[in-house]
């Protein structure tokens, strides 16, 4: 009855369903642990009538033209780019930490030379995560490793994996970086923002196709 079995209806995995669907007309079974589609970008409703994403927020961005062309298929979008700001002693700074920030924590002056510092040797627009910035021979540059270090990166790294940062994989260390750029968002992509009307409802139309079953809870 089926050519191929996809094992969860995550966005990746109703992908690949759809693919094989329409480009190879193969018989796809979808087979879904949860009692939903769209993995941890599952949105619904709350009694209140607001759509919520039940595992936290995603927001979707990309710089691959084709990637986006290709999910625009199924959704409109909701224009949004993704700002974040920290709280450092009462100092309001964005995050990633930057040279905005840069110039917020240390002061006209030494910012100007720490900025002139870290473009002359990393370059602008560059993300530098902080505990390469920490191997620096500058004194400087170090300082800001060493705050970016003790009041973002290890505080964020504990929070969110409940380890020491040496415990944790550069690929993900990497994410508390020191942007050498005056742009505040989090992402840099030129294709960003929110499926219109949710992820679920982007999820469902990917897999409305004759080709496709999927199975819940199973």
């Amino acid at each position: 009855k089926y050519d191929c079995i996809v094992i969860g209806a995550g966005l990746a995995g109703i992908t690949v369903a759809r693919e094989l669907a329409e480009r190879g007309n193969k018989k796809i079974l979808i087979l879904e642990k949860r009692e939903h589609i769209a993995g941890n970008c599952y949105d619904h409703e709350n009694s209140d009538g607001i759509l919520i994403q039940q595992y936290g927020p995603h927001i979707f961005h990309t710089s691959n033209e084709r990637v986006f062309k290709y999910m625009s298929r199924f959704t409109e979008w909701r224009q949004y780019q993704h700002t974040v700001v920290g709280n450092i002693n009462g100092l309001i700074v964005p995050i990633p930490f930057n040279l905005y920030s840069l110039h917020l924590v240390f002061g006209r002056e030494k910012a100007d030379r720490l900025e002139k510092k870290l473009i002359d040797t990393y370059g602008l627009n560059q993300k530098v995560p902080s505990l390469e910035l920490r191997k620096s021979d500058d004194f400087e540059i170090r300082e800001v490793a060493n705050f970016v270090y003790e009041n973002i990166f290890l505080k964020y790294t504990m929070k969110q994996w409940g380890k020491a940062p040496n415990e944790i994989d550069s690929t993900v260390t990497s994410r508390v970086p020191v942007y050498i750029s005056t742009d505040n968002r989090y992402f840099q992509d030129p294709y960003q923002g929110i499926p219109l009307n949710g992820y679920t409802s982007l999820a469902n139309k990917i897999v409305d196709h004759p080709n496709i079953t999927v199975r819940y809870q199973t």
